[in-house]
């Protein structure tokens, strides 16, 4: 027994039984054919149901794990080196396989949905016209729209309609955003390498036999005159690794050793004018006698390193330089009692000599090494270099021995006599000065110039005037940067001139980069992700996942010309229906077609098992 379609006033078909004559045999082998057929329908239909359900539900997962990517970063993971090659090539392959696999997957996504969706539309008993718009909604955006338009006129499916239109149109944004959806972006990166470097800090072993750095110092100030990579490894009193290659872009970390000093006052020297000697403590018990010439005044005189050897014994290795200095000091009146020499100076023409108060000073130095960061392209200094407080009042100096070579060599060099200044004072024999080109240095570098006096001494006899004050913090820095100097210039002469070997070292560089990473732009993201919620909910409403019945059909699987041909020969409703319009216009046809249609067939339990056969009536 089979089941065929009557009018009712329901939403859905409703069918009863009609009795059929006794088949025979050749019929109850065809109805039995039919009967598989329309099993395997019914099979196929709801596997069309689920792969369309599952696709959609898999659609928006996709944009849900993307948007954890983005709120994560975790696509930035994905990176190339950016070189011409994959900066031309990648982001075409991205956006082409973006637009390929959208493409493809909305189309087995509309194929699906949209068969689906006319089945169910075709089992439901509606309006003929509503069929009508409802399946020319389904040929594209197009004609969606103008499906909806037509609602406007004659009212048949607005709900339908529209949902095939946005349902097309999500389509579409997915098709938009999908080339913008990831993309490759620049960005600046760093990766730590290692790189060869030139020591800029000799070690103890450096300063041998060969090293004599008294011949570097009259070169002394030519170094305020180098900039750039000519000074490289120098920055004020810091000596730094400098990198032996420019190849690489970024900043390097490398030892970094900043000279100090800490000058005192050296009290209870005995002074002598008759042999212009000074009898000066060495240590708490011991004492030289030094060459104490007469200064000019607003001097800064370095003691010579043979004035203080001692003849019977090793050289006496001390911490830094001995001065003489004849400025005025910010000193109580009972300290500089102390610590002050009288010195005479002889004018010519001048009956009363001119008095010269003498200061004698120890200037230790010290080094402090800490990391520091060089840019690799000019090899300069970055970073500063923080250093002890400098002293912001003189005090009575703490004698020590040098435990270190460098010391007493830097000591050594800044303290050998020469006489390529030109400055000479002359007084009595015993009163003839003449400046080193250490001193002289050490003078300009406190802000002192004597070639002005100098000048006015020789040709206008003027008098002596001391208008100089030395603060403690302007010799302790002069010192420094001199010894610092003095080292980074044997560093680079060399031991055939008498410098020092510098050693090789190691630096750990941080390159800068400009590489390509996998980006999750937001906002095309954003529009994909709600038009795929979108097609979720508009495809489980048009295809009624929630209350569709398995066990009706439609008689034909789509509204086309052939079906259109079929439905006019098998249906004398439709053709009284549409019989009397004169003038086949679409706005004629769709009023005549505002009427209600079932276009169904249902099978019994017995023709899903294929014992018995099934017709279609009107």
């Amino acid at each position: 027994m089979s089941r065929t379609c009557v009018s009712c006033r329901l939403n859905t078909c409703c069918c009863g039984p009609t009795a059929t004559s006794s088949p025979s045999a050749d019929w109850q082998a065809h109805s039995k054919k039919a009967s598989k057929k329309a099993s395997k329908n019914v099979h196929n239909g709801l596997f069309s149901a689920r792969a369309c359900y599952i696709l959609h539900v898999m659609l928006v997962m996709i944009h849900i794990a993307l948007v954890i990517f983005y709120v994560r970063h975790w696509e930035h993971h994905v990176t190339f080196s950016f070189t011409p090659t994959n900066n031309d090539f990648w982001p075409v392959v991205l956006s082409a396989s973006l637009q390929a696999f959208y493409t493809i997957y909305t189309a087995v996504l509309l194929f699906l949905t949209q068969q689906l969706a006319i089945s169910r539309t075709l089992v439901r008993r509606l309006k003929l016209t509503a069929i009508h718009d409802i399946s020319g909604a389904w040929v594209g955006l197009g004609s969606a729209l103008s499906s909806v338009w037509r609602q406007t006129d004659i009212p048949a499916s607005w709900w339908t309609t529209s949902a095939v239109a946005a349902y097309l149109a999500s389509i579409t944004v997915l098709h938009v955003t999908s080339s913008t959806l990831l993309q490759f972006q620049t960005f600046n990166t760093s990766m730590t390498t290692s790189v060869p470097t030139t020591l800029g800090w000799p070690d103890d072993s450096s300063y041998g036999s060969s090293a004599n750095l008294g011949l570097i110092t009259p070169s002394l100030p030519v170094v305020n005159h180098l900039t750039g990579l000519v000074s490289a490894g120098l920055s004020n009193t810091t000596l730094y690794d400098t990198l032996k290659t420019n190849a690489i872009a970024g900043n390097a970390t490398v030892n970094a050793t900043t000279v100090t000093s800490r000058c005192g006052l050296i009290p209870n020297v005995t002074y002598s004018a008759n042999t212009s000697t000074a009898i000066v403590p060495f240590g708490p018990n011991s004492s030289r006698v030094l060459n104490a010439s007469t200064l000019w005044p607003d001097q800064v005189h370095i003691i010579p390193w043979m004035e203080y050897e001692d003849p019977y014994n090793e050289v006496t290795e001390l911490n830094g330089v001995y001065l003489m200095v004849s400025t005025s000091l910010e000193l109580e009146p009972s300290v500089r009692d102390e610590v002050a020499i009288n010195m005479t100076w002889a004018v010519p023409g001048i009956v009363t000599p001119y008095i010269i108060h003498v200061y004698f000073i120890q200037c230790s130095l010290l080094a402090n090494t800490a990391d520091g960061v060089v840019d690799m392209q000019t090899n300069s200094l970055l970073s500063s270099i923080s250093i002890s407080q400098l002293s912001t009042q003189w005090e009575m100096n703490q004698f020590e021995w040098s435990n270190t070579s460098w010391q007493a060599q830097v000591g050594s060099a800044l303290a050998t006599p020469d006489s390529s200044s030109g400055i000479i004072f002359g007084g009595t024999p015993s009163q003839i000065t003449e400046l080193s080109v250490a001193d002289e240095y050490i003078m300009s570098l406190v802000g002192l110039n004597l070639t002005d006096e100098y000048s006015q001494f020789i040709y206008d006899g003027a008098v002596p005037i001391s208008n100089f004050t030395l603060r403690p913090d302007q010799l302790e820095f002069a010192i420094a940067r001199a010894a610092a100097q003095v080292i980074w210039l044997a560093g680079q002469m060399g031991t055939s001139n008498g410098g020092i070997q510098p050693g090789n070292g190691t630096a750990y560089v941080k390159e800068e980069l400009i590489a390509l990473r996998l980006n999750i732009n937001l906002l095309p993201l954003a529009f994909a992700a709600s038009a795929s919620v979108i097609m979720l909910g508009l495809a489980l409403h048009m295809t009624r996942a929630f209350n569709a019945s398995h066990d009706i059909q439609a008689a034909i699987p789509d509204i086309g010309v052939l079906q259109l041909l079929w439905l006019g020969h098998r249906s004398a409703s439709i053709n009284e229906a549409l019989e009397d319009v004169q003038h086949p216009t679409e706005a004629n046809l769709r009023r005549a077609g505002m009427i209600d249609v079932c276009l169904a067939k249902t099978m019994s339990d017995e023709e899903k098992l294929g014992s018995s056969t099934d017709s279609l009536s009107w």
